[in-house]
């Protein structure tokens, strides 16, 4: 994978956190419990988060070890191979605390990793 696919990635897991973070600004616990639409919606948003992890460059990872990394992957595995026996409070914490944490992280690996060049 190149620097620029990194970039690329990290970019779209910003944009995927936004989503998520919009979802659970607009839905309460008690309408994400009830409503499968959301509940698949939440799926997929962290089924996405998980697999963009899975794309970053190791070394990327290994220099920026703040991140639960392989949490995250594993969670995208979790729901992926266990759609059946999904815990639906496991995705709302992600949903609730853990996209902002991530989101903020990431925006920081962004400006220390890949740094816009200078305006003219």
């Amino acid at each position: 994978m190149s620097a620029r696919d990194a970039d690329v990635t990290l970019r779209q897991l910003v944009e995927v956190c936004d989503k998520a973070v919009e979802l659970r600004n607009t839905t309460t616990w008690e309408e994400f419990r009830k409503d499968w639409r959301k509940q698949m919606l939440g799926e997929r948003l962290v089924e996405i988060l998980g697999e963009a992890v899975k794309r970053l460059p190791d070394d990327l990872r290994q220099r920026h070890p703040q991140l639960p990394w392989q949490k995250i992957a594993s969670t995208r595995n979790y729901i992926a191979h266990g759609y059946d026996s999904v815990d639906y409070e496991v995705i709302w914490g992600v949903l609730d605390v853990e996209v902002t944490k991530l989101k903020t992280s990431v925006l920081a690996i962004l400006a220390k990793e890949f740094p816009e060049p200078p305006k003219r």
